[in-house]
Protein backbone atom coordinates (compact mmCIF):
# COMPACT_ATOMS: atom_id res chain seq x y z
CA UNK A 1 0.00 0.00 0.00
CA UNK A 2 3.14 2.51 0.74
CA UNK A 3 4.68 1.90 -2.15
CA UNK A 4 1.28 2.22 -4.44
CA UNK A 5 0.79 5.51 -2.03
CA UNK A 6 4.58 6.80 -2.83
CA UNK A 7 3.81 6.32 -6.74
CA UNK A 8 0.92 8.41 -6.76
CA UNK A 9 1.64 10.87 -4.97
CA UNK A 10 4.52 11.66 -8.08
CA UNK A 11 1.99 12.12 -10.43
CA UNK A 12 1.11 15.64 -11.84
CA UNK A 13 -1.52 17.66 -10.38
CA UNK A 14 -3.49 17.03 -14.01
CA UNK A 15 -3.93 13.61 -12.36
CA UNK A 16 -5.24 14.26 -9.56
CA UNK A 17 -7.81 16.65 -10.95
CA UNK A 18 -9.05 13.95 -12.92
CA UNK A 19 -9.40 11.62 -10.12
CA UNK A 20 -11.72 13.93 -8.72
CA UNK A 21 -13.64 14.41 -11.62
CA UNK A 22 -14.19 10.77 -11.21
CA UNK A 23 -14.67 10.89 -7.88
CA UNK A 24 -17.28 13.76 -8.49
CA UNK A 25 -19.31 11.64 -10.90
CA UNK A 26 -18.92 8.47 -8.35
CA UNK A 27 -20.74 10.76 -5.54
CA UNK A 28 -23.82 11.57 -8.08
CA UNK A 29 -23.87 8.25 -9.31
CA UNK A 30 -23.73 6.84 -5.73
CA UNK A 31 -26.46 9.21 -4.49
CA UNK A 32 -28.57 7.99 -7.21
CA UNK A 33 -28.65 4.56 -6.45
CA UNK A 34 -27.29 3.72 -2.80
CA UNK A 35 -29.31 5.22 0.11
CA UNK A 36 -26.99 6.35 3.16
CA UNK A 37 -27.11 8.06 6.10
CA UNK A 38 -26.00 11.92 6.35
CA UNK A 39 -23.76 11.80 8.37
CA UNK A 40 -21.32 13.69 6.41
CA UNK A 41 -19.72 16.12 9.05
CA UNK A 42 -17.69 12.39 10.02
CA UNK A 43 -15.13 13.92 7.03
CA UNK A 44 -11.32 14.57 7.49
CA UNK A 45 -9.93 17.69 5.64
CA UNK A 46 -6.98 17.85 7.03
CA UNK A 47 -2.99 16.34 6.05
CA UNK A 48 -0.15 15.19 8.02
CA UNK A 49 1.41 18.26 8.30
CA UNK A 50 1.74 20.10 11.61
CA UNK A 51 2.38 23.72 12.52
CA UNK A 52 5.06 25.20 14.05
CA UNK A 53 5.41 26.13 17.71
CA UNK A 54 3.08 29.16 18.10
CA UNK A 55 1.40 28.93 15.06
CA UNK A 56 -2.44 28.51 14.52
CA UNK A 57 -4.96 28.26 11.22
CA UNK A 58 -8.15 29.19 10.73
CA UNK A 59 -10.26 27.45 8.09
CA UNK A 60 -13.54 27.12 6.67
CA UNK A 61 -14.99 24.25 5.74
CA UNK A 62 -18.16 24.13 2.76
CA UNK A 63 -18.72 20.60 1.59
CA UNK A 64 -21.77 19.34 -0.21
CA UNK A 65 -23.68 15.51 -0.86
CA UNK A 66 -26.46 14.21 -2.53
CA UNK A 67 -27.94 11.31 -0.50
CA UNK A 68 -31.20 11.94 1.10
CA UNK A 69 -32.18 14.86 -1.28
CA UNK A 70 -29.06 16.06 -1.05
CA UNK A 71 -27.23 19.03 1.31
CA UNK A 72 -24.34 21.27 2.37
CA UNK A 73 -23.08 22.08 5.08
CA UNK A 74 -20.20 24.42 5.84
CA UNK A 75 -17.29 25.09 8.97
CA UNK A 76 -15.33 27.03 11.19
CA UNK A 77 -12.23 25.78 12.53
CA UNK A 78 -9.06 26.44 14.47
CA UNK A 79 -6.04 24.58 14.45
CA UNK A 80 -3.24 24.99 17.05
CA UNK A 81 -0.22 23.61 17.97
CA UNK A 82 0.10 21.44 21.23
CA UNK A 83 3.48 19.83 20.81
CA UNK A 84 6.26 18.90 17.82
CA UNK A 85 4.12 15.98 17.10
CA UNK A 86 0.55 17.00 17.89
CA UNK A 87 -1.75 19.60 16.24
CA UNK A 88 -5.32 20.27 18.03
CA UNK A 89 -8.50 21.43 16.22
CA UNK A 90 -11.73 23.16 17.71
CA UNK A 91 -14.85 22.78 15.07
CA UNK A 92 -18.34 24.16 14.66
CA UNK A 93 -20.67 23.61 11.93
CA UNK A 94 -23.87 23.64 10.44
CA UNK A 95 -26.34 23.11 7.19
CA UNK A 96 -28.35 20.56 6.46
CA UNK A 97 -26.88 18.67 9.47
CA UNK A 98 -28.65 21.15 11.74
CA UNK A 99 -25.32 21.47 14.26
CA UNK A 100 -22.35 19.84 15.32
CA UNK A 101 -19.19 20.41 17.36
CA UNK A 102 -15.77 18.75 17.37
CA UNK A 103 -12.32 18.72 19.17
CA UNK A 104 -9.79 16.50 18.08
CA UNK A 105 -6.30 15.57 18.03
CA UNK A 106 -3.53 15.04 15.49
CA UNK A 107 -0.53 12.69 16.12
CA UNK A 108 2.00 12.36 13.78
CA UNK A 109 5.14 10.52 14.82
CA UNK A 110 6.45 9.84 11.70
CA UNK A 111 6.91 13.34 9.68
CA UNK A 112 7.67 13.28 6.12
CA UNK A 113 10.83 13.24 5.80
CA UNK A 114 12.68 12.04 2.39
CA UNK A 115 10.62 9.37 0.93
CA UNK A 116 9.23 8.62 3.90
CA UNK A 117 5.49 10.35 4.21
CA UNK A 118 3.98 11.53 7.07
CA UNK A 119 2.12 8.78 8.96
CA UNK A 120 -0.22 9.45 11.91
CA UNK A 121 -3.63 9.27 13.61
CA UNK A 122 -6.33 11.93 14.49
CA UNK A 123 -8.96 11.31 17.54
CA UNK A 124 -11.66 13.48 17.82
CA UNK A 125 -14.73 13.93 20.39
CA UNK A 126 -17.97 14.89 17.67
CA UNK A 127 -21.53 16.17 19.27
CA UNK A 128 -23.89 16.13 16.07
CA UNK A 129 -28.06 17.20 16.70
CA UNK A 130 -29.68 16.70 13.50
CA UNK A 131 -34.18 15.77 12.97
CA UNK A 132 -34.14 17.03 17.03
CA UNK A 133 -31.84 13.69 17.51
CA UNK A 134 -28.60 13.72 19.37
CA UNK A 135 -25.74 11.61 18.19
CA UNK A 136 -22.29 11.39 19.82
CA UNK A 137 -18.95 10.55 17.86
CA UNK A 138 -15.78 8.80 18.70
CA UNK A 139 -13.70 8.84 15.76
CA UNK A 140 -9.83 7.79 14.98
CA UNK A 141 -8.18 8.42 12.04
CA UNK A 142 -5.49 7.21 10.10
CA UNK A 143 -3.89 9.70 8.22
CA UNK A 144 -0.82 9.68 5.09
CA UNK A 145 0.09 12.30 3.63
CA UNK A 146 3.20 13.29 1.15
CA UNK A 147 4.33 16.75 -0.30
CA UNK A 148 4.79 16.68 -3.54
CA UNK A 149 5.95 19.45 -6.23
CA UNK A 150 4.04 20.08 -9.38
CA UNK A 151 3.98 22.78 -12.20
CA UNK A 152 1.42 24.84 -10.38
CA UNK A 153 3.29 24.74 -6.89
CA UNK A 154 3.90 22.65 -3.29
CA UNK A 155 0.85 19.81 -3.48
CA UNK A 156 0.43 17.80 -0.41
CA UNK A 157 -1.89 14.82 -1.39
CA UNK A 158 -3.53 12.41 1.52
CA UNK A 159 -5.44 9.39 2.19
CA UNK A 160 -7.15 8.52 5.27
CA UNK A 161 -9.78 5.74 6.97
CA UNK A 162 -12.09 7.81 9.79
CA UNK A 163 -13.81 5.03 11.95
CA UNK A 164 -16.56 6.44 13.96
CA UNK A 165 -18.77 4.77 16.47
CA UNK A 166 -22.16 6.47 16.93
CA UNK A 167 -23.70 7.13 20.08
CA UNK A 168 -27.25 7.58 19.43
CA UNK A 169 -31.14 6.98 21.59
CA UNK A 170 -29.16 4.36 23.69
CA UNK A 171 -28.05 2.61 20.21
CA UNK A 172 -24.73 2.22 18.71
CA UNK A 173 -23.35 2.16 15.22
CA UNK A 174 -19.70 1.86 13.60
CA UNK A 175 -19.43 3.98 10.44
CA UNK A 176 -16.46 4.06 7.99
CA UNK A 177 -15.46 6.17 5.70
CA UNK A 178 -12.31 6.06 2.64
CA UNK A 179 -11.11 9.86 2.70
CA UNK A 180 -8.77 11.00 -0.49
CA UNK A 181 -7.91 14.57 -0.92
CA UNK A 182 -4.91 17.01 -2.01
CA UNK A 183 -3.81 20.65 -0.74
CA UNK A 184 -2.70 23.27 -2.19
CA UNK A 185 -0.04 25.27 -1.07
CA UNK A 186 -0.81 28.26 -2.78
CA UNK A 187 1.13 30.39 -0.60
CA UNK A 188 2.60 31.01 3.02
CA UNK A 189 -0.79 32.78 4.03
CA UNK A 190 -3.05 30.63 2.32
CA UNK A 191 -4.16 26.94 0.79
CA UNK A 192 -7.03 25.36 -0.41
CA UNK A 193 -7.71 21.19 -0.32
CA UNK A 194 -10.20 19.24 -1.80
CA UNK A 195 -11.80 16.03 -0.40
CA UNK A 196 -13.78 12.83 -1.27
CA UNK A 197 -15.27 10.88 1.40
CA UNK A 198 -16.78 7.57 -0.13
CA UNK A 199 -19.24 5.44 1.98
CA UNK A 200 -17.44 2.71 3.59
CA UNK A 201 -20.27 1.85 5.77
CA UNK A 202 -23.26 3.73 8.01
CA UNK A 203 -22.01 7.58 6.40
CA UNK A 204 -22.24 9.67 3.49
CA UNK A 205 -20.36 9.90 0.35
CA UNK A 206 -19.41 13.85 -0.06
CA UNK A 207 -17.17 15.95 -1.41
CA UNK A 208 -16.03 19.21 0.15
CA UNK A 209 -13.49 21.76 0.32
CA UNK A 210 -11.02 23.08 3.18
CA UNK A 211 -9.61 26.73 3.26
CA UNK A 212 -6.44 27.42 5.35
CA UNK A 213 -5.46 30.90 6.57
CA UNK A 214 -2.12 30.02 8.85
CA UNK A 215 -1.42 32.99 11.06
CA UNK A 216 2.16 33.59 13.11
CA UNK A 217 1.81 33.12 16.53
CA UNK A 218 4.07 36.51 17.22
CA UNK A 219 2.97 38.63 13.62
CA UNK A 220 -0.50 37.69 13.44
CA UNK A 221 -1.58 36.92 9.65
CA UNK A 222 0.96 35.87 7.40
CA UNK A 223 0.03 38.34 4.41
Amino acid sequence: MFNFFKKSVKKSVNTSIRIFIFGFGFLILNSLIAPCVSHAYLSLNETGELLREGDFRLGAIPQAYLSDGGGTNIAAFMDFNVSPAVNSRLLIGGGSTDFWAQASAKWVPFPDYQNQPAMGLRGALIYARDNKLNFYNIQIAPIISKVTDSAYGKMIPYIGLPITVIYSENRSTTAMQFAVGNEWVVSQDFQVGAELDLNLSNTTTAISLHLNFPFDGRIGYRK
